[in-house]
């Protein structure tokens, strides 16, 4: 190729970027270039919902502030497709999570003695241009991160879901959000009991659907969760590990001796 052509080439491409921009027109979106650029900025929506989470439980009453509604619209026209993994799943994951508050907001009062098996598929929300549901947002998230354990984001509100997380997440800091939450629901007595006496390990009914997965990644159920418990109950599971039975149950019972 001669100079001149490649001149000529290079003109021709600056003529049309700056016919672009002058129309106002934008080719094709802004990608991410590394792991740690994250899809839209999530600050504001990290800071909302740490500020609103008192003991446990959220307060809603941020859902009519002017950051909750400029994130719900960078949802909605962003382009997730076009970043990195770890980019991907903090998006999801905080994309989930703004849309959950929303419902939860909704739900303020509704109180029920059985599951709502319409809860995750009830909502539908315009995000990355496409409508989801909160059912199908937990999909995109168990997809990108490619593992089971990103199931610890599933919070609901409900009693027997995991808790809440503390922060929202960004690419450079997810992976480490989820060995958090893996390590506060495994070392709650609420969601997971290992009885070395009978040889039993309980977990919480939401674990259930998982048992699969949560076998492929690991071989098993207990070898699943060792490395999250606390060095006590993780020495006393290893001792067991082969022989152990897995039951899933919301009811763990607990003895305790009269002081």
């Amino acid at each position: 190729m001669t100079l001149f052509s490649i001149r000529f080439l290079v003109g021709t491409a600056l003529l049309l970027t700056a016919s672009s921009l002058c129309h106002g027109q934008t080719l094709r979106p802004t990608f991410g270039i590394d792991d740690t650029t994250d899809v839209i900025d999530h600050h504001r929506f990290d800071s909302l919902w740490n500020a609103n989470l008192q003991h446990g439980k959220i307060n809603t009453r941020g859902i009519f502030s002017d950051a909750y509604s400029s994130y719900r619209d960078a949802l909605k026209g962003a382009y997730p497709d076009g970043f990195l993994p770890d980019s991907r799943f903090a998006f999801w994951v905080n994309a989930y999570l703004a849309c959950l508050y929303q419902v939860i907001h909704k739900k303020v009062g509704y109180r029920s003695t059985v599951w709502d098996s319409t809860f995750l598929t009830r909502d539908t929300f315009l995000v990355a241009h496409k409508p989801h549901t909160l059912k199908a947002m937990q999909d995109s998230v168990l997809n990108v991160s490619r593992t089971v354990r990103a199931a610890v984001f599933f919070c609901s509100g409900s009693s027997t879901s995991p808790p809440f997380p503390n922060h929202a997440g960004f690419a450079k800091t997810i992976r480490r959000l989820m060995r958090d939450m893996m390590r506060r629901v495994c070392r709650s007595e609420k969601f997971l009991l290992f009885d070395p006496a009978g040889g039993v390990l309980q977990l919480a009914a939401f674990f259930e659907r998982y048992d699969g997965p949560m076998r492929t990644e690991a071989r098993s159920v207990a070898q699943f969760v060792l490395p999250y418990l606390t060095e006590a109950v993780a020495a006393q599971l290893a001792l067991r590990i082969s022989t152990v039975s897995v039951i899933y149950s919301n009811r763990i019972e607990t003895w305790r001796r009269a002081r």
